[in-house]
């Protein structure tokens, strides 16, 4: 019997341990089954959402699963900001919000849970939650939505903070409130007493509710203050954002693979065009020859390899000084490296293709260009050459030119021929065979078109308007007065287009400034806008609507009515 007994005892201890342990460990999602790629949602509350009189002293959100309990520690606040210290605690799927200070008499109050908690496959919410109670009788009902879009590629995303201030407004203090955007880019203030508010978007790094002016990037709306009554709803419209990339490209090393072939590596991607050049220079200063870009390996875009016009003896220092090399933002590319002696490597890379320029096809005049891994000094890659016009074949293409590393195929008769297809098989020596391009050419007949019609416009402030295809190789830039512009000559492909008013004249948008504030210019964004072959799209770009600021001093006094008796009454 005792030694049953003693047995019982520790299946139970056991039991309990283990119990014990798992209800302190960190929930985990269980394994098995499809990715996980839906965020946590909030299925309750307690109380429930829009409570008066409200005097507990902590409130419960319950998820469709388990969160990450330290992102929601991190993206819970209360609205207004009135420095209310509050402890968190959790259970299982549940989250409550303890206050540690005594709530306003007589004032809603917003828990917010921000759209950056995440479930443990680190799922992040779709958009935030809010939590309003009252401890008064009335619950403020006024509410102020709004909208945020990349400004450059018209794409939104979520977690964009916007902030809010309640008159008085001072900068230097926490914002009263913020608010998140979802995934739409939507965001939302809601439960707002009446008064003059003053919102912007900020990139607010730290996550303070304080703008850093001199670390944090910031935006105002078209309005820079409104008046919310109770019960109303303000749109603030669109703001379109921008984080301007002031960050200049580095060389941070250079590997002389050859005494003629050079191996850059990159702090980032950089573009470049055939006036691009690199020279070389001696630690004196004097150029010694130059360098050409030649390409970018698809697997590391980091690496730039460049080939110069003379060898660089072994016995020499250089260091490089290039040109016409950018990041995407337009940033010049610097050296950031010691200089390098030269070598007595013999080139020995292997000649083949890389890259031709037909992906969205060619133009009828437009030559086809093939980039290879060095300077052409092989004859086989014009004599191998094979180009079919339809159904004839043509062994030698007299319209052939080698520009350094490039192959350019032009048309015989200065356009390609309409109606035909045309294949090329070029010569690639590292396969020891013949690579096929066949390029669409767009004839006259098979080009469209987009008439673009801007609403909210003045007609005598300039515009300019950029037109892209999807992958950026077709690009129309172009500035216009009125409020209609047709762009033609475009191949039935996917554009986007950006426009802006030029009001000062510069050239570029300006997007506003917060203090002192200047409204930003009028700016507008469309995707996928489609061109179908010899039809021309019409399209409707919309700029916010045009509010009307009256000077008071300039008003004239209105002119009193002439009195008039007025009628018997009966």
């Amino acid at each position: 019997m005792t030694k049953r007994y003693t047995l019982s005892l520790w299946l139970l201890f056991g039991f309990a341990t283990a119990l014990l342990l798992y209800s302190c460990a960190t929930p985990v999602a269980p394994t098995g089954g499809p990715p996980d790629r839906q965020g946590p949602t909030v299925i309750g509350t307690s109380p429930q959402n829009g409570t008066t009189n409200f005097d507990g002293t902590e409130v419960t959100f319950r998820f469709d699963q388990f969160v990450d309990r330290n992102s929601f520690r991190q993206n819970v606040s209360i609205e207004p900001d009135l420095a209310i210290d509050f402890d968190i605690s959790f259970s299982r799927r549940s989250a409550t919000v303890s206050f540690e200070s005594p709530l306003p008499e007589n004032t809603t109050i917003v828990v917010k849970v921000g759209v950056d908690v995440t479930d443990t496959n680190n799922n992040k919410m779709d958009s935030s939650f809010d939590l309003a109670l009252s401890t008064g009788d009335v619950l403020d009902d006024g509410e102020v939505t709004g909208r945020l879009i990349k400004a450059d590629t018209g794409e939104r995303e979520s977690g964009m903070r916007v902030f809010l201030y309640r008159e008085p407004v001072d900068l230097n203090e926490r914002a009263r409130y913020v608010a998140q955007t979802d995934t739409s880019g939507t965001f939302n203030f809601g439960y707002l007493s009446e008064g003059t508010y003053k919102a912007f978007w900020v990139d607010d790094l730290n996550r303070n509710r304080r703008w850093d002016r001199e670390r944090e990037r910031a935006q105002p709306f078209m309005q820079e203050k409104f008046e919310l009554g109770r019960g109303d709803t303000f749109d603030l419209g669109t703001l379109y954002y921008t984080r301007p990339d002031t960050v200049s490209p580095r060389i941070d090393g250079v590997g002389l693979l050859s005494e003629r072939r050079l191996r850059l590596r990159l702090s980032e991607e950089v573009v470049w065009d055939s006036d691009s050049r690199i020279a070389v220079t001696d630690t004196l200063g004097n150029e010694f020859t130059m360098a050409y870009p030649l390409y970018s390996p698809i697997e590391d875009p980091n690496v730039l390899f460049a080939q110069t016009d003379d060898a660089l003896p072994e016995d020499q220092i250089f260091t490089l000084s290039p040109s016409g090399i950018t990041d995407e933002a337009g940033n010049r590319l610097r050296i950031d490296f010691s200089p390098f002696t030269g070598s007595a490597q013999e080139d020995t890379t292997g000649l083949r293709t890389v890259s031709h320029n037909s992906g969205s096809g060619l133009f009828p005049d437009e030559p086809l260009e093939i980039k290879y891994t060095k300077f052409i000094d092989d004859d086989s890659i014009v004599d191998s050459l094979q180009v079919f016009e339809g159904d004839q074949q043509f062994n030698e293409w007299e319209a052939v030119e080698i520009d350094r590393h490039i192959l350019r195929i032009l048309p015989r008769n200065e356009r390609w021929e309409s109606g035909l297809r045309y294949e090329f098989r070029v010569w690639n020596p590292w396969e020891s065979d013949r690579e096929r391009i066949n390029p669409d050419i767009w004839q006259r007949n098979q080009l469209g078109g987009i008439e673009f019609e801007v609403i909210n416009t003045d007609p005598q402030v300039p515009k300019r308007l950029r037109v892209t295809d999807l992958d950026n190789s077709i690009l129309v830039d172009t500035t216009f007065t009125g409020t209609s512009i047709e762009i033609d000559n475009l191949p039935p492909l996917e554009y986007k287009a950006r426009i802006f008013e030029d009001l000062n004249g510069d050239g570029e948008w300006n997007a506003g400034r917060i203090d002192p504030y200047v409204k930003p210019e009028p700016y507008a964004i469309m995707r996928r806008i489609p061109v179908r072959e010899g039809f021309t799209s019409e399209v409707e770009l919309t700029f916010p609507p045009r509010l009307i600021e009256v000077d008071p001093d300039a008003v004239p006094e209105p002119e009193m009515p002439e009195q008039v008796e007025p009628p018997d009454q009966e």
